[in-house]
């Protein structure tokens, strides 16, 4: 294991059970379920800290993700429950790093990731140092086995597109597009017949710009000789770019 469990603070250690809508056709673990359940994690680790979500909107702040890197040892497939181990590995300046790992019940590691943070000022829409607003808060400290982000590029010449209709069930408490549902338009880009018979390795994904409820959004993807394909979410109106994704296979 490479989180370290030691400080019960900055870690959380948490079993859920997969329910059946969890499940693809393979009986593997839906791609936006498994970022529900990280997100979920991330959540549940800082709630009643002075950087939990209540809190911090209390004073006008919020979290907000900007990258995630997850390499799977073996996809989820075809399991009950799952372990995750979650662990807050500190800021540096206006950065905020957390680290996950999932195991079988039988104690089989199924992944490990890690994800970048940024806190704002959800009024002035400015970003906050977290040194500077939290002094006493854990600094950042790398090691040698950690994930390493990887960086993306926007793709040009798509293979296919599809356009989404933002919904209110799409949002969040901030009133932005839920994170998970980014990763929803990413996939349903690709085919019925790619998808069933493709199984994931890694996840890379980068957001950087919100959306909002109403607006339309184009999901594209290309398909590389390298068994990945990259994905391109953008605002249809404007042409923003919203997020980009890299999905690696078996």
């Amino acid at each position: 294991m490479t989180i370290d469990t030691q400080d019960k603070f900055y870690t959380l250690e948490k079993t859920y059970p997969v329910s059946m809508a969890m499940y693809d056709l393979q009986y593997r673990l839906k791609p936006s379920a498994l970022l529900d359940l990280l997100q979920d994690m991330g959540a549940r680790n800082i709630n009643g800290t002075p950087f939990g979500n209540k809190e911090l909107n209390a004073q006008n702040l919020g979290w907000f993700l900007v990258r995630y890197r997850i390499e799977f040892d073996r996809y989820p497939q075809n399991l009950s429950d799952i372990k995750f181990y979650t662990e807050n590995r500190g800021t540096q300046r206006q950065s905020a790093y957390r680290d996950f790992e999932a195991y079988t019940p039988d104690g089989e590691r199924l992944l490990r990731a890690t994800s970048y943070w940024l806190m704002v000022d959800l009024e002035s829409k400015a970003l906050v140092n977290i040194e500077q607003k939290f002094p006493d808060i854990t600094k950042y400290q790398k090691r040698e086995n950690d994930v390493v982000l990887r960086k993306l590029k926007p793709i040009e010449t798509p293979d296919s597109e599809v356009v989404f209709h933002v919904r209110y069930d799409d949002l969040d408490m901030n009133g932005h597009v839920n994170n998970v549902v980014y990763m929803t338009w990413a996939m349903e880009a690709l085919s019925y017949e790619f998808r069933n018979t493709h199984t994931i390795k890694a996840i890379d994904i980068y957001y950087k710009h919100e959306v909002r409820y109403g607006e339309d959004v184009i999901s594209a993807v290309k398909i590389n000789d390298d068994n990945t394909t990259e994905h391109l979410i953008k605002n249809a109106s404007t042409g923003d770019e919203l997020c980009l994704i890299r999905v690696e296979y078996v």
